[in-house]
């Protein structure tokens, strides 16, 4: 034992060295916990793997971006806009709202000038917010077109249709959602009236307001393609 004690006196520096060697990496052990304890706290109680996995989630979605999710409600208004209109056809109307889709693009991002469509209400295009005239859309691609919204008065009938779109501008890929508003006009004060022939009886009448023939008493069938109309598109 008197000797051990001996090699320690001879050799304390030594016991100090250890011992300020374990005094700092307590320390630092303390430094560390904090740390940690602060960042956690900042970032909601993530830690910091979670934070790097949800910076490299964020790149992956830039890269490969999710198509977004259509709300719609069709099952419950379609049987009501048939009703309504018995010659409605959903299927054209679905394909009308894709190629106004594409269209629209067209004139935000590459410079075209105006709709091509005759079911395009006049000026629709001057509602776009042009970004970039000389940019490139590729890849377009409607996912999903369903109705949100249906609603009718005595002067119009609105369908809004929600809609997924991808697409690639400058070769960067974009997922998007967009509100489109198909309106028909019940009641137009604001042009000449028009002779409709009923399809029962073939009585002749003038009129842009009446949804049965006055002769017969059945109901008027209306070209869906031709009266009903774009009135609105939006990002949603």
């Amino acid at each position: 034992m008197a000797e051990i004690i001996s090699f320690i006196g001879r050799n304390m520096w030594i016991v100090w060295i250890i011992v300020g060697i374990a005094v700092i990496s307590f320390i630092i052990g303390k430094i560390k916990q904090k740390v940690r304890s602060s960042a956690n706290s900042l970032l909601g109680g993530l830690s910091l793997s979670d934070l790097k996995y949800a910076i490299q989630s964020a790149k992956d979605a830039e890269i490969h971006p999710e198509p977004r999710t259509v709300f719609g409600a069709t099952s419950i208004y379609l049987p009501q806009i048939l009703k309504d209109f018995p010659d409605f056809h959903e299927s054209d109307a679905i394909s009308a709202v894709k190629k106004l889709i594409f269209e629209y693009l067209s004139i935000k991002y590459e410079g075209k000038e105006e709709f091509t469509d005759s079911i395009i209400e006049p000026g629709l295009e001057g509602m776009i917010d042009v970004t970039a005239a000389e940019s490139k859309v590729t890849g377009e691609k409607v996912h999903a077109v369903a109705i949100s919204k249906y609603e009718k008065t005595k002067e119009y009938a609105t369908i809004t249709y929600q809609a997924s779109v991808g697409y690639s501008l400058d070769g960067k890929p974009l997922e998007e959602r967009y509100a489109v508003q198909y309106t028909l006009k019940l009641r137009e004060n604001d042009i000449e009236q028009k002779t409709l022939i009923c399809p029962q009886c073939g009585g002749a009448f003038d009129s842009t307001s009446q949804t049965v023939c006055p002769y017969c008493g059945s109901g008027i069938i209306r070209d869906t393609i031709m009266s009903w109309r774009f009135t609105s598109i939006e990002q949603s």
